[in-house]
């Protein structure tokens, strides 16, 4: 018998958008700010440090103290607001002598991404400074050309409709293909139909081209089509035009993300259901979930 070949592992830690939301009405969902693992073989990224990267650094320092193995790494910030940056000061390996933590970003910021990050543990924020770190640490702003870690590799755009910026990425290995594009006003880009401005097509196409065919996309979708009037220009998406643009591009399988803070257990249940019935109006088939603390899918 040949051996199989691994699979590829994608890890919620924490799914909600804005601030985090303890309490018994998101049990289900999960409260933590966005944080999603993704594990292939010996190779471990992360993408974001939202409040539920505290949750998986205790389970990776744990993962190394049996293994007897020092820990590698890699985490992509989509962008420095704080609900994605805020569980940093909290990552356990981070304080573990000789394991090695690379950070990357944004190229575009106004301030340099270290100086950002540097800042969140000033001793006014946080009682340890990032300097007091045990492990080898090093902050990126990634290339324009893309670059490999491990098996993978790694593709980015920019996304501009978001406050600041936000930073969109495609993780590739073994012929799959699993894109992270949180924090995206796509109704924006898409709002113009047949009247479309040039600038909005040429986002439009970005979009498509970098989403199309993907084995799984985690995608902000924040707001129902009725919420969103009143939320335009804050930088997030609404389900239904999330849902149609994923299904136009061939997507297999769409994970819905950065839950509302508003948006209870059971109010997501509710959405769940109802949006499932637009995603299996797709040809091809498109599945659909609302992703959830503590789920682990294989790709």
């Amino acid at each position: 018998m040949t051996a199989k070949t691994p699979r590829i592992h994608v890890s919620f830690w924490g799914t909600r958008g804005s601030i985090s939301t303890p309490g018994a009405v998101t049990q289900k969902y999960g409260g933590n700010t966005p944080c999603v693992s993704i594990q292939y073989g010996r190779t471990d990224i992360i993408l974001d440090a939202g409040t539920g990267i505290r949750d998986l650094g205790i389970d990776l320092a744990q993962r190394s103290d049996r293994r007897k193995q020092k820990l590698s790494v890699h985490i992509l910030l989509s962008h420095t607001h704080w609900d994605h940056i805020q569980g940093l000061p909290f990552f356990s390996p981070a304080y573990i002598k000789g394991t090695k933590m690379a950070v990357y970003g944004s190229p575009n910021k106004e301030r340099f991404l270290a100086a950002i990050l540097q800042k969140q543990m000033d001793m006014n924020y946080f009682p340890v400074q990032m300097n007091a770190l045990a492990a080898e640490l090093s902050i990126t702003e990634i290339s324009r050309s893309g670059m490999q870690i491990g098996p993978f590799t790694i593709d980015w755009q920019e996304q501009v409709c978001h406050p600041g910026g936000s930073v969109r990425y495609s993780l590739s290995a073994d012929g799959k293909k699993i894109v992270y594009a949180t924090d995206v006003e796509i109704d924006k880009i898409f709002a113009g139909g047949s009247k479309m401005k040039r600038a909005d097509k040429t986002l439009a196409r970005e979009y498509c081209d970098f989403i199309r065919g993907a084995d799984l996309l985690i995608a902000d979708g924040q707001y129902t089509e009725r919420e969103y009037p009143g939320r335009a220009g804050w930088g997030h998406s609404s389900i239904k035009t999330v849902i149609e643009t994923a299904g136009k591009c061939g997507v297999k399988q769409l994970a819905v993300f950065h839950h509302d803070p508003q948006h209870t257990d059971s109010m997501l249940d509710l959405l769940w259901d109802r949006y499932a019935k637009m995603a299996k109006s797709v040809n091809p088939s498109m599945n659909i979930f609302w992703a959830r603390e503590g789920m682990t899918i294989a790709v």
